[in-house]
């Protein structure tokens, strides 16, 4: 079960934080991984440590995703070099903070592009790849925002998260026919370089760990487990769903 063995799984923002979480447990899983990030030097380094703990191949590829052309450029290489793949991992996310009333549009903008288009770029131009494999999945990372702001100042990036979710149940209505499964993982509060403004503050994970039953916050590692799950065979009657990985927090 869970063997991910011969496939080949794409992860943008796969360079750190959660999307390099999810490129490790696919590779611990079997699969082969390209990892994509705007920095290329950190896509090779999280290529290389990939190779070094696990049995498989990895690779790096350099790709704003915000940016429509280079998603193609990039989607075209991997179709020239791997000729197919198996599961995509829409991981790639920024965030910026302002209230609402005095958001640069610029800024704005940007979350939109990377968070939201970025996902659905990545999507469009890997489709054709996606119908060759005989287990096509597509996981999109969303958010808590999904359900619930959870803090202040983040209204570009619950915009886009939102999109995302939608997103995820949109593309999983329309590409159902061709056995294409769409899903989402919604994590809690995990600590990453994109979070350290809210960790910074103590009395903010205070009240974080007061109301997450497991009582932690949470790390990329966690995400394994849901990833891999997703990617899997075992989940073949699942699509369109988004799975949140919280700790309890929308439970509570």
């Amino acid at each position: 079960m869970f063997d991910l063995r011969g496939e080949i799984a794409l992860v943008t923002g796969g360079a750190r934080g959660l999307g390099f979480g999810i490129a490790e447990g696919l590779a611990e899983a079997g699969s082969d991984v390209i990892i994509v990030s705007r920095n290329s030097e950190e896509a090779n380094e999280a290529a290389k440590r990939i190779e070094e703990k696990y049995e498989v191949r990895a690779f790096s590829f350099a790709c704003d995703v915000s940016n429509y052309e280079a998603v193609r450029e990039l989607l075209e290489r991997v179709e020239r070099e791997f000729g197919r793949l198996d599961t995509v991992v829409n991981a790639a996310g920024i965030n910026k903070r302002y209230p609402a009333e005095e958001f640069p549009i610029e800024e704005f903008k940007s979350v939109i592009e990377v968070n939201l288009l970025g996902t659905y770029y990545v999507c469009r131009e890997a489709f054709r790849l996606l119908r060759k494999s005989e287990n096509p999945t597509i996981i999109n990372v969303a958010s808590l925002t999904v359900t619930e702001v959870t803090t202040f100042n983040i209204s570009a990036y619950a915009a886009s998260k939102g999109g995302v979710a939608s997103l995820t149940k949109a593309l999983a209505k329309e590409w159902g026919k061709y056995g294409i499964r769409v899903n989402a993982i919604a994590p809690g509060w995990y600590k990453t370089k994109m979070t350290e403004p809210v960790f910074s503050d103590k009395e903010r994970v205070e009240f974080m760990l007061k109301r997450i039953p497991l009582g932690r916050t949470g790390v990329p590692e966690d995400l394994k487990g849901v990833a891999v799950f997703l990617a899997s065979r075992e989940s073949a009657y699942m699509t369109g769903q988004i799975v949140f990985v919280d700790g309890g927090w929308t439970a509570n």
